[in-house]
């Protein structure tokens, strides 16, 4: 009887012991005030979950207990970056920044690289002063943007992002428009990866072709993986 009770025993810690080694990490995506309507935080879902992770929506409100934990990666999403900044709580900033800082990861797209930086923009509003340098409106409008990203040509949807300024040289350059502005970066902040970038490489189709804009080269959501990747260290 005691053999076969220490044997239930093993069988049983081994089977909690992988589910929890097959339990994928999270990825954190910000859906509040300042994200956009168009889906920014929703078509976030499917790409982060072909990269390895499961998914959660969080608020602007006090987080929750243990909110970090098994997290891997911060996706801050387009829309408008100084609302998104008046109306994250203090407290959730300030975990998200310690999130980071100890190993974690962010990625932000157009308002997310706004508030990546200390300024938000040219504006006075605070961001979240974790990654170097700041950030300049690259133009109005909406379009699809001839970058070069690592070397290559790529078109990639963009509507009213920044571009990157003031780097030092810690700063790793990813992309960039045209004119040689800085259109996507990534560097490290404490034990924690950053990458950001003015450009949409998450958009769906809809988004060109709600605009009467035609992608010549299709989808970029294969960016979007490399740079949860890259920033989750995975």
């Amino acid at each position: 009887m005691l053999k076969l009770l220490i044997l239930v025993t093993v069988i049983v810690l081994q089977a909690a012991l992988t589910t929890a080694a097959q339990a994928a990490p999270k990825a954190l995506i910000y859906k509040g005030p300042g994200a956009c309507e168009e889906d920014c935080a929703e078509t976030f879902v499917p790409i982060a979950q072909s990269a390895g992770f499961d998914t959660e929506f969080v608020g602007p409100g006090a987080p929750k207990a243990g909110l970090f934990e098994n997290v891997a990666i911060w996706i801050q999403p387009g829309g408008y970056a100084g609302t998104a900044m008046q109306n994250m709580n203090s407290t959730l900033k300030s975990q998200l920044k310690a999130f980071v800082k100890a190993g974690g990861g962010y990625v932000g797209f157009c308002a997310g690289a706004f508030v990546a930086t200390a300024k938000v923009g040219t504006t006075s509003i605070n961001g979240l002063n974790i990654f170097p340098g700041g950030t300049k409106l690259y133009g109005k409008g909406i379009d699809l943007k001839k970058v070069s990203w690592k070397g290559s040509t790529r078109f990639i949807y963009w509507e009213g992002g920044p571009y990157l300024r003031n780097l030092p040289s810690s700063v790793e350059v990813i992309g960039k428009y045209s004119n040689g502005a800085v259109a996507a970066a990534r560097t490290a902040y404490g034990q924690g990866r950053v990458f950001i970038t003015g450009l949409h490489p998450e958009a769906p189709a809809w988004w060109s072709t709600s605009e009467d804009i035609v992608d010549t080269d299709g989808l970029d959501h294969d960016l979007v993986v490399d740079m949860i990747h890259w920033a989750s260290r995975k």
